[in-house]
């Protein structure tokens, strides 16, 4: 992207840029060494995955926090003939709260909260130079917060009470009597919404839903236009995917012919006994016909779409450990391979990288049908719940150019639906529960009148093609969107790190001057209101 016609950002000259659209303020980072061109608007059970992967420490720093409950959370927070209740858990820490000082609040994800207390340390960097307090609400359904314990799952009257909308509610409940009741001299504390990936989106819509409560949004990765019918092309993820790998080294016709490597070698029984050999994949799911290598490539595609998002300057841990810049070791196993054998081979050191980086993993399961995940736990339903109701996200891939997966575009929504039957058509589900058009309807495909929100995206990010987009219309300027360069998914959200690059740093400098600006004018407004 030319940088003409942009003026200086104050404080930030010759690596911070803005441009207005709309009165939209656009943040881009021009870096040495970086031609940054827009990220175009734009597995589903993936995104709900990889969060639920965060329970893994990324950094050896250890924070602390008490658990605690909110008693008394209604079931239905729209209706006023169900008085039935729940206790939903939060942690908080208020060693650094002043008198009137913030509220950082966390909008949790779709996972336990105790990961994202552990690895948001951004809040935690943070709190003492703001006087605040922080707070990590757990989301209903999901970790300890199960309304109808273990039955929670097993009955469509139960888990219909899981949505967005309620727990955005439930969040506010928890805020009031935060303020309220529970920390001292907090009756005028301005409230910051944290949140990263989904909890980004939750974050975001806290403050468009509720801004007499919540004076602004952190929201990082937050694909909140990711929805049936917006200009989010279904095939965005994978292609941000391709371009990240291919920005480490990677060619993607050669990655792309490694797909049809494995087809090959799966046409003969040696073949299939190559394959399973070569990837150690355990008894229970070994590949016994041709048709069987559709669950390898699936678990292959499903390590490249996760890598991308994990794609960090130092080393992190997730399910296992992988070391700084992943992607860019993986494609170094590229290097030279040309046969069927050794394409597959390449595959198998990206496979081993991701889940096996420590050499502890002595198998690896492919077919969902017989493996058991960390997922398949009571709260693993939650987020396919989500996806079969409201949180309906278009996703496919388109193959060369595009990218370098195997085409398996279209994207419909009668796919989703009858998988979702398939998986609670026990329960009662049916496809008129699934309401793609929802999200939009209720959050809305544009904020025309929304204020206060950072939304910063990784530009090496794959959800960052459903984030916010300048080409929105919005009649106020607090709105500010940041493409962070060399950045995976929500990153800045992260706590610092030695090896933090210098983009991030700036991310970070840029939010912080925000908040410290919300907290202003939020203070301003309470003096005027009780003077």
């Amino acid at each position: 992207m030319e940088s003409k016609n942009m003026t200086s950002f104050s404080g930030y000259e010759g690596v911070l840029t803005t441009q207005r659209h709309y009165d939209f303020k656009e943040y881009w980072f021009v870096a040495e060494g970086h031609n940054l061109v827009s990220v175009p608007p734009c597995k589903l059970l993936l995104f709900g995955r990889i969060d639920q992967w965060t329970a893994s420490r990324i950094s050896n720093v250890e924070y602390e926090w008490e658990e605690e409950w909110f008693h008394g959370m209604p079931i239905d927070h729209f209706a006023y003939t169900d008085n039935r209740t729940f206790a939903l858990r939060y942690l908080i820490n208020t060693q650094n709260f002043v008198a009137n000082g913030p509220i950082f609040f966390y909008t949790g994800n779709e996972g336990n909260i105790e990961a994202f207390a552990q690895n948001t340390g951004f809040m935690w960097d943070n709190a003492q130079n703001f006087g605040a307090a922080i707070v990590f609400a757990e989301h209903r359904f999901y970790g300890k917060t199960l309304p109808f314990g273990n039955k929670s799952f097993t009955e469509l009257d139960n888990i219909g009470y899981l949505s967005s909308e309620q727990a955005l509610a439930d969040f506010i409940d928890v805020v009031l009597y935060l303020k309220k009741q529970r920390i001292p001299n907090a009756e005028h504390s301005p409230v910051i919404a944290f949140g990263g990936s989904y909890g980004g989106m939750l974050a975001a819509w806290i403050r468009i839903k509720y801004p007499h409560i919540i004076d602004g949004a952190i929201a990082s990765s937050a694909p909140v236009f990711w929805f049936p019918n917006t200009d989010v092309p279904a095939d965005i993820y994978d292609r941000i995917v391709t371009r990240s790998f291919v920005k480490f080294g990677c060619n993607a016709k050669v990655v792309f012919s490694s797909w049809n490597s494995l087809d090959q070698l799966a046409k003969t029984e040696s073949g299939l006994n190559y394959l399973n050999a070569l990837f150690n994949i355990d008894k229970k799911s070994e590949m016994a016909h041709q048709r069987d290598v559709a669950y390898l490539k699936s678990f292959i595609r499903d390590v490249f779409e996760t890598m991308a998002m994990v794609n960090y300057p130092y080393p992190t841990n997730f399910l296992q450990p992988i070391p700084g810049w992943p992607v860019k070791v993986a494609c170094g196993y590229f290097d030279g391979a040309t046969t069927d054998k050794q394409l597959a081979k390449a595959l198998y050191s990206v496979v081993n990288l991701f889940y096996n980086y420590t050499g502890q993993t002595e198998s690896f399961c492919i077919n969902p049908n017989v493996c058991e995940y960390p997922d398949d736990v009571l709260g693993g339903l939650s987020w396919s719940w989500q996806v079969c109701t409201e949180m309906v996200m278009q996703m496919c891939s388109s193959g060369l150019p595009n990218d370098f997966f195997q085409e398996n575009c279209p994207f419909t929504v009668q796919g989703i639906a009858k998988q979702c039957e398939n998986q609670f058509g026990k329960i009662g589900y049916s496809s008129r529960l699934l309401r793609p058009m929802w999200a939009t309807n209720n959050y809305g495909d544009h904020f025309p009148t929304a204020s206060n929100i950072v939304f910063s995206n990784g530009e090496l990010d794959p959800w960052s093609g459903g984030g916010w987009s300048p080409s929105h219309k919005t009649s106020d300027s607090s709105l500010i969107g940041m493409i962070i360069p060399d950045a995976a998914h929500h990153y800045d959200l992260r706590g610092e790190h030695e090896l933090d690059t210098k983009a991030i740093k700036r991310a970070r400098k840029i939010e912080k001057k925000f908040i410290a600006k919300w907290i202003r004018q939020a203070r301003k407004h309470q003096y005027k209101h009780y003077k």
